[in-house]
Formats: C-alpha cells, structure tokens, sequence
C-alpha cells in the first residue's frame, strides 16, 4: 500500500484536528535521503508558496526526480502561473460554467457580477459548482484552488490560482478535511494530457505598456490562432528572458526598445562566458 505523506513549511500549519496523515517538513524531506529510498510514496505538497525556486516549487520537483507520485505536480505549477496557459484550458468548460451559473445570471440584478470559490482536492461548498470543481480539478490537480468569476456578457473564469493551507479560515477547515480524507482513500489517476503543439513561440510583451503594438485582445487572438495551427504560443515579459537559462525557439517581439533588449540580452552572455 501506497505511503502519504504531507509535506508542510511548518508543522503548524497542520491543524491537530486534520486526520493522522505522515507529516514532514519540507526542509526534512529535502534534506533526508531515506525518503529517496521508498518507493511507493505519494507526496501531498501543502507548502506555503508554489512561486518558482520557492521551497514549495521544490519539493514537488526533487518528488518527479524521485519518482514519487506528488500533487501539485511541476507542470500543474507552471500551468498556474501564466494565465495565458491555463486561459486556453478553461476555454473547453465555457458549456459548464454557464450552466452551473445560469441561476445567477438569471438574478444578476440582485447579485455581484463577480465571486470566487474555492476548490478542495475537486470538491467545494456550493453544490451548484461541484461538477465544474471537479472538472477543474482534473485539469490542474492543485490541493487548493481559487478560481473568480466575472460577469461580461456571460460567465467568464477570470482567474484561477493555488492557494494554501495556513491561509484557511475556520468556516474553510471542515470541507478542507474532508475532501483531503476522501482524495487519499482514491486511486491517484494521471490527468489526461492533451497533444502537445508541434511548435512553440514566445511572444514579448509589456503588460504596463500605454501603447503597445498588439493590445490584449490582439494577443489573445495570436494564442488561439496558435492553437488551431498546432502552435504553443507564450506571452512573456523581459525579465523571463533576463532569467532564462535557454534560448526561446522562436520570439516575435510585440514591444517597444527591441534594440535595448538585445543590447542587454548581449552584455549578460558576455558577462556570464567572463565568469566561466
């Protein structure tokens, strides 16, 4: 039988009510080889960030490289940092989200045209939403989740981010550990993953840019055209190509300074190649 083990940044952020589940810090399961020896060992990452080379980020790393079984997984992370990822995903669940929306929308006057939920393990509180949860879910296994709605015409998921256990109010814990008791009593199933694109492009783009060549709306329309012709289309900023360690496949630069770019882009390649 499969091991669990929940990793944490500190021990208290697992409630003393919460089931007896293996508890081990993150820093111990880092640190301490006799984990790399077991073998059959799923890894429940409940640390307080997912950021990139945060210790969170890390451990579901090293767990890949261990060959155990962890949620969140690397992939499902970076899913979840660029909206311009996870926005294409969500599209194919536009038919349930206004279905399971549609009585607010039938009494929008006496709601707000925007709320967020939260998501625990695919289960949550409004019955009316569990089926979409559960959906969302299956596309980005996140212990937590909170997704935001916005009204514009119709039902639209704005955003979707991790969210963490040590933020969890009172009236949040209850469902928290049940859906946590309940996901480690079920089979670990692999997400079903979709064709990856033959082909990758990186779009540069400044977000805070009064006007800029293409506006969002033009983006967007790149990233779906991509879509459609077996192209993974990106939106990055400079300072991802600043950080970067390898070289994009293919850029299409839709930003001002385009020569200043380059110049920096030079001044670190020789300022690394003098340090080696």
């Amino acid at each position: 039988m499969a091991t669990h083990i929940v990793l944490v940044e500190n021990y208290k952020d697992w409630n003393p009510h919460y089931s007896d589940a293996l508890v081990v810090t993150a820093k111990d399961y880092v640190a301490h080889q006799e984990y790399l020896k077991i073998k059959d060992i799923k890894i429940v990452n409940l640390c307080r960030s997912y950021r990139y080379l945060s210790l969170g980020y890390y451990c579901s790393l090293l767990a890949e490289a261990r060959r155990h079984k962890v949620i969140p997984s690397v992939k499902t992370i970076n899913d979840l940092s660029s909206k311009s990822i996870y926005s294409l995903n969500v599209e194919d669940l536009d038919v349930s989200v206004q279905k399971s929306l549609k009585k607010r929308t039938k009494h929008l006057a006496e709601t707000a045209t925007s709320f967020d939920y939260m998501i625990y393990f695919g289960q949550c509180e409004e019955n009316d939403l569990q089926e979409l949860a559960r959906q969302l879910f299956d596309m980005f296994r996140c212990p937590i989740l909170k997704v935001e709605f916005r009204f514009q015409g119709k039902w639209n998921i704005f955003a979707i981010k991790p969210s963490y256990v040590h933020n969890l109010i009172q009236g949040q814990e209850a469902i928290f550990f049940q859906a946590f008791n309940d996901y480690l009593t079920k089979r670990w199933q692999t997400p079903k993953v979709k064709n990856k694109e033959k082909y990758d492009l990186a779009i540069l783009y400044n977000p805070t840019e009064q006007l800029p060549p293409s506006n969002q709306r033009s983006l967007q329309k790149f990233i779906k055209i991509g879509k459609k012709l077996d192209v993974n289309v990106d939106l990055i900023e400079k300072k991802t190509i600043q950080n970067s360690r390898n070289m994009m496949p293919c850029l299409f630069v839709r930003q001002q300074g385009l020569i200043i770019i380059r110049s920096d882009l030079r001044k670190k390649r020789k300022m690394k190649a003098w340090s080696s």
